[in-house]
């Protein structure tokens, strides 16, 4: 069994490593291809020949928005992207953690209730 001291200790590492992140950037990318606004364009009468497009789609507040990424930062962008993913997910490990944390000093605490024979002032 996990004691509350292993997942505190657990807990701190990761933030640390949370503290070591970088640029972030959420959403996530999309590639299009679309026809330009030059009507002469050989992207008109061939669909291979259609512009390449990398968008940033994100929903706020339920609405979704797309921003469109230059090429020269594309490469850029992307490496954000993922470094917001890995912060999510250290987020929500962390967070995973400080809840069984919450609930080994519940447990314990009943167990210390039981021990000395006050279970009924025990608080959950």
């Amino acid at each position: 069994m996990t004691t509350v001291e292993e997942f505190d200790a657990r807990r701190a590492l990761l933030l640390k490593q949370l503290g070591r992140c970088g640029p972030l950037i959420e959403g996530s990318l999309a590639v299009v291809h679309r026809k330009c606004g030059t009507p002469a364009c050989q992207c008109h009468v061939d669909e291979s020949r259609r512009h390449r497009q990398v968008m940033l789609c994100r929903k706020v507040e339920g609405r979704s928005y797309s921003t469109h990424i230059p090429k020269d930062l594309e490469e850029t962008v992307r490496e954000w992207n993922e470094e917001f993913k890995r912060a999510k997910g250290l987020l929500k490990e962390i967070s995973d953690l400080s809840e069984q944390i919450v609930r080994g000093h519940v447990a314990s605490r009943r167990r210390q209730a039981v021990e000395t024979g006050a279970e009924g002032t025990a608080q959950a």
